[in-house]
């Protein structure tokens, strides 16, 4: 008797049709990921920096109502969010403040520490996202602006590792592994999120 075993992979149920992608895919940047993360999910948002190495787009989505003068934010775990990071809301309403500090909060959200206020209340499932410059409202930019979604999973814990790249094509909004809203969508003209 002969058994023979076999190990596929199949593309996650996130991406639903691929029509166009980067040919060779893209390396993507582990340092910006949290040291405790071991690995990228496919269905991540990824910007590219002018030395052609891709770049988490890092979103969390807000757990309760941000107050205008307070200086916590409590997000939903799953984000990628370090001390050091600049935040912005995607509506460019709060004013871009850089992380002072993460804690955890039982099992669903963090407790992101921020400086100074951001100014104005953002309500809860508000989107913040990974801005480039600290102090600035409607003259924020973001860090990395998505330009393409990950096909596949990425190792972390090996250097150089890259992932086949989506432009063009389906997507299902509630399997990503990063939350979205229409901001970002918009930025992404050629992928349809259902």
């Amino acid at each position: 008797m002969q058994i023979v075993s076999s190990t596929d992979t199949e593309r996650n149920l996130a991406v639903e049709l691929i029509l166009e992608d980067i040919p060779g895919g893209g390396v993507v940047e582990k340092d910006d990921f949290k040291t405790t993360s071991t690995g990228m999910q496919e269905g991540a948002l990824l910007g590219v920096a002018s030395d052609g190495i891709y770049h988490l787009t890092k979103t969390a989505k807000a757990y309760s109502t941000v107050a205008s003068g307070g200086t916590t934010i409590n997000v939903f775990q799953g984000h990628e969010f370090k001390t050091g990071d600049i935040l912005v809301d995607t509506g460019k309403t709060f004013v871009s403040r850089v992380i002072s500090g993460i804690a955890a909060s039982g099992t669903y959200f963090d407790i992101l520490t921020i400086a100074a206020s951001g100014g104005v209340n953002i309500a809860a499932s508000g989107i913040f996202i990974e801005a480039a410059a600290s102090g600035l409202t409607t003259t924020a930019t973001f860090k990395y602006s998505p330009v393409a979604i990950a096909t596949n999973p990425v190792d972390l814990s090996v250097d150089n590792t890259g992932c086949g790249l989506l432009v063009r094509g389906r997507v299902r909004e509630s399997l990503l592994p990063y939350p979205v809203d229409a901001t970002i969508k918009a930025l992404l003209p050629l992928i349809r999120f259902v």
